[in-house]
């Protein structure tokens, strides 16, 4: 299972990488295979266990170390705080309710849907 588990979160984030992630951030789009970020900013919280279990067991940090990627971590208190730091470049990946990510695109901020569960 923590194997599973382990698998399924460095996936999760190696495949939003694939899609890019300078369009959650509003940073100038990039196509996949151009160059490589210096850092990840990620998104943690309460509400998203996922998050917990990632920060807490180093597994992005892990993945990435080779590459020479430095994985930084910022606590939001909610949807809307996640979708403050996305705005204004604070982070590259959050985590929202989808009620919350629907009511911001469609109000025109720059962040992508990469996963919905």
């Amino acid at each position: 299972m923590k194997s599973k588990l382990k698998k399924l979160g460095v996936g999760l984030v190696a495949g939003i990488l694939a899609i890019g992630a300078v369009e959650c951030s509003g940073k100038k789009e990039a196509k996949v295979g151009e160059g490589k970020p210096k850092e990840i900013r990620l998104d943690f919280a309460t509400y998203n266990i996922e998050s917990l279990v990632l920060k807490e067991k180093g597994w992005i940090e892990e993945e990435f170390k080779n590459d020479d990627i430095k994985i930084s971590f910022v606590e939001s208190q909610g949807s809307n705080k996640s979708l403050e730091f996305l705005k204004s470049n604070s982070i590259d990946f959050g985590s929202t309710a989808g009620a919350a990510a629907l009511i911001a695109k469609a109000k025109g901020a720059p962040i992508q849907g990469i996963c919905i569960f």
